[in-house]
């Protein structure tokens, strides 16, 4: 199994001890990268997930009805809803968009798919870069065991 060097590609049996170690612990911290990143998209799909539930429960409500609105994640203030047949949404650096439920639901499923689809692809690198590391991880296991197979004068 190869190993890319600055745009070399060279057999992981030519590399020594040091240099396995040295990509080993590269491919670790690309690996923490992307893991950190998987974590930052799910937590991002899962909040748009959030924001589609709610808008289906909307549908349950009418104009007036009481309900409890969170201002932290224990903190509710009482109030009534106004208009339940469009919402204001969150496009992101402080922007709000006021559309209709159904425009609401078709954007946070937009999203979510988008999501999904970088945490596919994040998925997938990780699971290569293992991969990687698990040859590599044999190849240096390997030249340790040589080095103790050989005669010392």
């Amino acid at each position: 199994s190869p190993f890319f060097s600055m745009g070399e590609k060279v057999p992981i049996s030519q590399l020594s001890a040091e240099q396995l170690n040295q990509a080993k612990d590269s491919l670790e911290q690309e690996m923490e990268g992307l893991t950190s990143s998987f974590s930052a998209l799910k937590g991002a799909r899962d909040r748009f997930q959030e924001s589609k539930s709610s808008i289906e429960s909307l549908k349950a409500y009418k104009e007036g009805d009481a309900v409890l609105i969170p201002l932290t994640t224990s903190l509710y203030v009482r109030g009534h809803l106004g208009d339940i047949s469009n919402c204001l949404i969150d496009v992101g650096t402080g922007y709000y968009v006021k559309q209709d439920l159904p425009k609401a639901q078709n954007f946070m499923e937009r999203k979510i798919a988008y999501l999904q689809e970088n945490m596919d692809k994040v998925q997938q690198a990780v699971q290569m870069k293992a991969r990687q590391q698990d040859a590599i991880v044999g190849e240096l296991q390997k030249k340790v065991m040589q080095q103790q197979q050989q005669p010392v004068n």
